[in-house]
């Protein structure tokens, strides 16, 4: 797991693998682990559960709101929000990759997803919080601090911005009530961290 990297890193990774993984065990048994040790309470953590044996359904919700093949229910791309277009890839998509290379982040030919995905602005901000962890451990304190600054800074003017809508989206549009509840808690994460 990632737990090595603090709290932070360990949330991110824990909802992005759910976003990109969300038929696989292992993703939904690092939530599983990271709503124990942070949020026992959690009504997620209950859902989850419900799934530990077989968590397809989990991936065919998922798809049939954000993926496709129809017409997306909950669009996952942050410049659809915020252009306010049906276009993906637009000018909010070239800010996000932007920051990623910041880090040395660059998305994958291969992989069919533009840059303000939701899932690769959630692995951008895992990477950023690891990173810092990393370098706060070998004691690079100003390196640390920037990388914070960072991930600060993404939240506000990215991830933070469009967070709501996709969520409330979600809420909506979800059969499963685990996606309910995965939005109601990922919406609450980023939230405290606005503005911070």
């Amino acid at each position: 797991m990632t737990s090595q990297y603090g709290p932070m890193a360990t949330a991110y990774f824990a909802f992005k693998s759910m976003i990109f993984f969300p038929s696989q065990a292992e993703a939904l048994n690092g939530l599983i682990a990271y709503l124990e040790s942070s949020n026992p309470q959690s009504p997620l953590l209950t859902e989850a559960k419900l799934f530990v044996e077989d968590p397809s359904e989990l991936e065919f919700d998922f798809n049939r709101m954000c993926i496709g093949p129809y017409k997306l229910l909950v669009a996952p791309y942050e410049g659809i929000y915020r252009s306010g277009t049906h276009v993906i890839n637009t000018d909010e998509t070239v800010e996000v990759a932007d920051f990623y290379q910041q880090i040395g982040l660059v998305i994958d030919d291969k992989f069919n997803e533009p840059a303000d995905f939701i899932g690769n602005e959630l692995e951008f901000l895992y990477c950023v919080h690891a990173l810092a962890s990393e370098q706060r451990q070998a004691n690079n304190l100003e390196a640390a601090n920037e990388l914070d600054a960072m991930a600060d800074e993404f939240v506000n003017k990215h991830l933070g911005v469009w967070i709501n809508p996709f969520c409330e989206g979600i809420k909506l549009h979800a059969k499963q009530a685990f996606w309910r509840e995965f939005a109601n808690e990922l919406q609450l994460f980023i939230t405290k961290q606005l503005h911070e």
